[in-house]
């Protein structure tokens, strides 16, 4: 059964901070579907998309419509999620971004009445919420943390992705990168006859890496810096960071210390491993 989660709220109390985990955690996310034709968006997504989780975002105007339809369904699981924040720090909210409040354009109201009709509109459907957060002095990994716990597929202590890349610097550096490690320190298996063609996944050319004391240092090193880099990153709130791991090609020797720390660091993050340049190393 596909596994739906309407999410609502005042424009400015997290909407976007919940979109991105919900993006993390693999939901295809529909945002103001319109809510009179709701059942024909489900049905579509139903029979056309491969993915089992979905969330809906609305208005709170528009999630009172959408839930009068989606409550009648048999055929899909449905929760929902609202989002709250007092009036005085929504407005605080809107006043250091200089957003344009969606109710502020549309029916030519003021900031105050805008935000106080947005949660005047939440209230007439807060009693069906699965689960209601006030976002009023929650940070972004609060906010975050709470949504983890309560989708609970995956451990909330794992709130961070880390993906690591190898790649081969004859082609050049990866855009979006927040740091790289070079391992071209490491003797090089593409010099060996034998191992010229195999990869880093292989066992023959790890044993071949390994045979050497400076893997071990390159390695070491990489993971004390990373440790604390990821630390960093953390007390910020960022769901993400990427690693760029370089060597000559990208065949042999970053895809081994990507995958080596993949491995490594999944005891404490989401980790995924991508090779850019051996890009049948990709799993599914």
């Amino acid at each position: 059964m596909k596994n739906f989660v309407v999410v609502s709220g005042p424009s400015g109390s997290g909407l976007s901070s919940a979109e991105y985990v919900f993006e993390e955690l693999g939901y295809l996310v529909i945002k103001n579907a319109p809510s009179n034709s709701i059942n024909t968006v489900i049905d579509d997504l139903i029979k056309n998309y491969k993915n089992n989780d979905f969330c809906l975002m609305f208005s709170p105007k528009e999630a009172a419509f959408a839930l009068d339809f989606i409550k009648k369904r048999k055929d899909i699981k449905f929760r929902l999620i609202l989002l709250n924040c007092d009036k005085d720090e929504l407005v605080k909210r809107y006043a250091l971004t200089r957003h344009v409040h969606p109710l502020v354009a549309s029916e030519k109201l003021s900031l105050p009445e805008a935000i106080s009709k947005d949660i005047e509109e939440l209230l007439s459907i807060d009693e069906s919420a699965n689960l209601y957060i006030d976002t009023t002095s929650l940070s972004i990994k609060q906010l975050r943390a709470a949504l983890y716990k309560f989708l609970g597929n995956i451990d909330e202590n794992k709130m961070t992705s880390i993906t690591f890349i190898s790649f081969g610097l004859k082609n050049g550096i990866p855009q979006g990168l927040d740091t790289f490690i070079d391992v071209r320190s490491i003797p090089n298996p593409y010099w060996v006859d034998e191992l010229k063609e195999l990869t880093g996944e292989d066992q023959k050319v790890i044993e071949y890496m390994e045979s050497f004391d400076i893997t071990k240092e390159v390695i070491d090193n990489a993971i004390k810096y990373l440790t604390a880099q990821f630390k960093l990153n953390e007390s910020t709130g960022r769901a993400n960071y990427v690693v760029g791991v370089a060597c000559s090609g990208g065949q042999h020797r970053s895809t081994y210390v990507a995958n080596y720390l993949a491995k490594y660091f999944s005891k404490s993050y989401r980790t995924l491993a991508i090779h850019r340049d051996t890009p049948k190393l990709n799993k599914e």
